[in-house]
Formats: C-alpha cells, sequence, structure tokens
C-alpha cells in the first residue's frame, strides 16, 4: 500500500493481520444457526454457534449500501457494522440488541471460511483439519445441490490431488518388486498402446520421469481439455507419437500426460483398472472405503456438483491425473499417511517415502570453458576443461506426484511444508503438512477463489482467527509451474 508518496513495505504476518481485523468487524455482523464441532483451544470449552447474532448480514452489503471492504485471497462480501449494544434512545419499549460475542476456535473457522468463500460465489466448500495425526475437525458450508446442504462426509473433485494418490499406489508397486523406478518402460508402453511408430527418445522414458515430470512430454493442454480425445489411452497415443519436448530426465514441465501415462502402466503390468489398484495398495489399508473416480457428468449421491460446461469430457481424458473424487477427511488421512513424524498407518517404506518427499533437481548445465574470452590467449583456451555449475539446493520444487512447497536446509522431513493443489472446471482443493503439527484439506466446488493457492492464505487466516497458530507460520506458495 502507498502513503503520501511512498512506499510501505507489509510483511506476511502484517497482512495476515490486516485481514484477520477485517474479518472480525464482518464475523460480528454475521449471523448463524449452525452447531459447530470443536473446542475452544484457551479453555478447551465446547464451541457452539451464537444464534443471536445479527442478521443484518444476509443482504451482502454495508448498512448505507457500500461495497465493503476485501479480505484476504480476493473480493468478498460487504462488511457489516456491528450492533450498537446500547439503545439509541431512553424510550422504555425500544428493545435491547444482546451483545454481540466475538466468535473463537473452530466456529471462528468455519464462519471465516464460509463468509470468505461461499460468500464469495462458490456453492460449496468443506474442510477438515488434523493436529499431529489426530482429526480436529470437519466442516461444510454450501450445498451439494440445488436446496440439499453440502455434509462433510460428501465427495469432491480434487483434480491434480489425483496425482499425488496415483503416485503413492505407483511407488508401493515399486515396493513390492511389481515395478522399478529406472526401468526403461516407454517402449512397452507405446507397445501396449498399439502405437506402431513412437517418436525417438520415449522408449527411455521412466517411471521416475513420468513422477517427476521429466519425461520430456510437453503440457497438451488442448488435448485433456478441449474435446480432442475420447479417454486417457487416446491422449497417450497421441503423446507417444508426438514430438518430445525435452530428452527424458531432464527438464521439468508439469504435465497430466505424465500421469495418465502413470495409470496406463499400472494396468499394464498389473492386469487390474488403476482405481482397483490405488483401493487396494492405497485406500483400503487407510480405511478410506468411499472415494471413487468419475467422469464429467456423473454425478452419484454424496458427490458434490461442479458447474461444467456443456459437451465436455475431461475427466475421462485425465484418469489418474485428475479424475477422483474425495472429501477432505479422505485428504488429510491420505496425507498424514505420509507423514513419518505421525503415528498410524504408513503405506510406504521410509526410505521410499524418502524418494517420493525429495525435491528432484535439474541436471547441472555444462559449460564449455574452452570458449575464447576477451584478452584470453586462442591456444591455450582449446585447452580449458568442460565444467558444471552446479545450482544452489533448492528448498521448494516437485517430488514424485508431491508439491514440496517449502524443505529448509540441512532439515530433515519434519520441518517440512508439502501437499499437492487441484484446479479443474468450478473446482479448487489443496491438501497441506505443515511443521507445526497441522494437516489440512480444503475442497470447494465453484469459482472463489479464482487461484487455487489463495486457500493457503485463506485457511492461515482462518487457524489464526480461531486460535489454533499464531501467525508466525504462513504457508509457502507453490513453486511456479508445479501445478
Amino acid at each position: 500500500m502507498q502513503h503520501h508518496g511512498a512506499v510501505m513495505r507489509v510483511s506476511n504476518f502484517e497482512k495476515m493481520l490486516i485481514s484477520i481485523v477485517v474479518a472480525i468487524g464482518l464475523l460480528a455482523g454475521c449471523s448463524t444457526n449452525e452447531i459447530v464441532s470443536g473446542t475452544d483451544p484457551a479453555t478447551g470449552d465446547t464451541i457452539i454457534a451464537d444464534d443471536r447474532l445479527a442478521d443484518a448480514s444476509s443482504s451482502g452489503t454495508a448498512p448505507d449500501g457500500e461495497p465493503g471492504d476485501t479480505l484476504a485471497g480476493g473480493s468478498a462480501p460487504a462488511i457489516v457494522e456491528p450492533i450498537a449494544t446500547e439503545p439509541a434512545t431512553t424510550d422504555p419499549t425500544t428493545t435491547v440488541a444482546p451483545p454481540i460475542v466475538p466468535l473463537s476456535g473452530w466456529a471462528a473457522v468455519d464462519q471465516y471460511l464460509e463468509v470468505t468463500i461461499v460468500r464469495g460465489g462458490s456453492s460449496a466448500v468443506a474442510v477438515a483439519v488434523l493436529r499431529n495425526g489426530e482429526l480436529q475437525h470437519e466442516a461444510a458450508y454450501g450445498r451439494r445441490v440445488a436446496d440439499d446442504p453440502v455434509e462433510p462426509t460428501d465427495r469432491f473433485r480434487v483434480a491434480s490431488i489425483s496425482k499425488t494418490i496415483l503416485a503413492a499406489a505407483a511407488l508401493t508397486l515399486v515396493d513390492d518388486g511389481t515395478l522399478t523406478l529406472d526401468e526403461a518402460v516407454g517402449g512397452q508402453l507405446a507397445s501396449g498402446l498399439d502405437v506402431s511408430a513412437p517418436t525417438g527418445g520415449t522408449e527411455s522414458i521412466t517411471l521416475r520421469h513420468l513422477l517427476t515430470h521429466r519425461s520430456g512430454f510437453a503440457q497438451y493442454e488442448d488435448l485433456f481439455f478441449r474435446n480432442e480425445v475420447d479417454s486417457c489411452a487416446d491422449a497417450a497415443r497421441v503423446g507417444f507419437a508426438g514430438t518430445l519436448q525435452s530428452v527424458p530426465g531432464t527438464d521439468f514441465q508439469y504435465s497430466n500426460m505424465n500421469f495418465c501415462v502413470i495409470g496406463l502402466l499400472i494396468e499394464q503390468v498389473t492386469g487390474t483398472p488403476y482405481e482397483q489398484v490405488v483401493q487396494d495398495q492405497v485406500l483400503d489399508p487407510l480405511g478410506i472405503t468411499t472415494m471413487r473416480t468419475a467422469g464429467t457428468f456423473e454425478l452419484e449421491p454424496g458427490d458434490v456438483e461442479h458447474a461444467s460446461e456443456e459437451g465436455r469430457n475431461y475427466m475421462e481424458v485425465l484418469g489418474g491425473a485428475g479424475a477422483w473424487l474425495a472429501s477432505p477427511v479422505d485428504l488429510v488421512t491420505f496425507l498424514d499417511a505420509l507423514d513419518p513424524a505421525t503415528p498410524g498407518t504408513k503405506i510406504l517404506e521410509s526410505a521410499t517415502l524418502e524418494l517420493m518427499t525429495t525435491i528432484t533437481e535439474t541436471p547441472p548445465t555444462p559449460v564449455d570453458e574452452s570458449l575464447t574470452t576477451p584478452g584470453q590467449d586462442e591456444s591455450a583456451s582449446t585447452l580449458a576443461p568442460t565444467t558444471t555449475v552446479e545450482p544452489p539446493p533448492p528448498t521448494n520444487g516437485y517430488g514424485m506426484g508431491l508439491i514440496i512447497f517449502e524443505q529448509p536446509l540441512d532439515t530433515d522431513l519434519a520441518a517440512a511444508t508439502y501437499g499437492h493443489t487441484g484446479t479443474l472446471e468450478s473446482t479448487h482443493a489443496m491438501m497441506v503438512r505443515r511443521p507445526d503439527g497441522l494437516t489440512w484439506a480444503i475442497t470447494v466446488s465453484g469459482d472463489y477463489p479464482s487461484s487455487t493457492p489463495e486457500l493457503s492464505t485463506i485457511m492461515d487466516n482462518a487457524l489464526f482467527l480461531g486460535g489454533f497458530a499464531d501467525g508466525s507460520y504462513t504457508t509457502p506458495p507453490p513453486p511456479l509451474g508445479s501445478e
């Protein structure tokens, strides 16, 4: 923000405080009839939202009709002034409004999320939070379909979070010897897809390349989202017949093609649909029984409706890259199984989990030091050796189907922040494991926020407002190009 022409730099923590102050003003004027689960973090008392709060917020505008301020993460509903706690006159017939009781604990979290996201324009939101592996809270706001309230156990599209789920399944097959990370599988895949003339270089693609988005496949956005093919297998045929963008194992290029192909590889080596392998290898050991994959327009009881443009078929084409439906509780349960710092079932061997959560680095760039430089003797220059430039160790990036938001140098996995985002038409989802013991997932049906990573700021604010975080830690944004 600016002041008298001078730029004032605002820290992330100050931004959070500004957002929370604005939110408190909004929440003070909001009403709720919802009974909220959870306890006050300070007292341990059960929190129940007070339905005596003012109804003035239902209009969505401030009393004077002017738009309100903006909450963190984007545009939001208008701010409503708190109701006065004293009567305007001494007339004994005047009704005195009850005092405003500030919300705290999970009631404050729920109110903040409902006001920010649902009143921001989305139709449904659900959230789940673990602390040190124990479920602390689950809630849902909005509607599953028209006139049908959403429930915390309902299934939302989770989009690219599907990649983390599929990666875990593939790595369980590495653990049991069914797959290997570094054996070339491109030729096998092309043959199984009946691609008679695969592009040169594709034969050397490995599972490691696919899991880390370093196969050389281009993004193929139109192929997956513009009705150009009917299925993941059809998309993969295009990929193996098309030109690679880079040599396998070198450059990072986030592409749905990689995980579509992983699903097909799992089916080739097991003879079983990849969805069933995920269920058997990942979900069943964790007690997750209701997750499923779906087509773009499939809607079953317990599914949240996501508005989709007529005639689209991206869910069918994405396959293992983005077709799963899940509740936030499913997601935090799954992500906790990748956290060695918590108790409970872990679905991967410790060494494999370490590989999954290790940031993949781009190979060093060769530098030919034999090139003549100004003032250098030409004959001497031809004798100079070829060396490489070692980049500094990364602190964020992509592992194997997992975004590492932050991994401080010289620390173990307990200090890392990791998870994944998911974005599709009218879909935003995010799951995050934080180093302070909190693991959360949030799923949205609708177009708010416009950018999925904004959910991390919204959740940071909500947890701070509820008293479950002190504001000293904020979730780092995903690395560029990782979603």
